[in-house]
């Protein structure tokens, strides 16, 4: 499989729970805290954690240092074989 095609699995594999969808969409606008993404998707902290540990090893999310406190970061770039694979259908 090439690398475009192992991300875009990851990426459906990840996205296909709900939760990891809301916490996709709670970090477009801005990097957030794990509380504040809780707070954001109307999920426990927990549950939280449990999903983007999903979020993370796909690549998808990233944790960043931002002034001294750990913050997730969606990674855009990461999205891209799934928009191009979308892309391609309705074409």
């Amino acid at each position: 499989m090439k690398p475009s095609e192992i991300q875009f699995a990851l990426n459906l594999e990840a996205l296909s729970a709900p939760q990891c969808r809301r916490i996709v969409q709670a970090l477009v606008e801005k990097p957030l805290t794990a509380n504040e993404l809780a707070k954001a998707c109307k999920l426990t902290t927990a549950s939280v954690q449990k999903h983007l540990e999903l979020l993370i090893r796909s690549g998808l999310v990233r944790l960043i240092s931002k002034d001294g406190n750990e913050v997730l970061k969606l990674e855009r770039p990461t999205l891209q074989p799934t928009i191009d694979w979308f892309a391609d259908l309705i074409h």
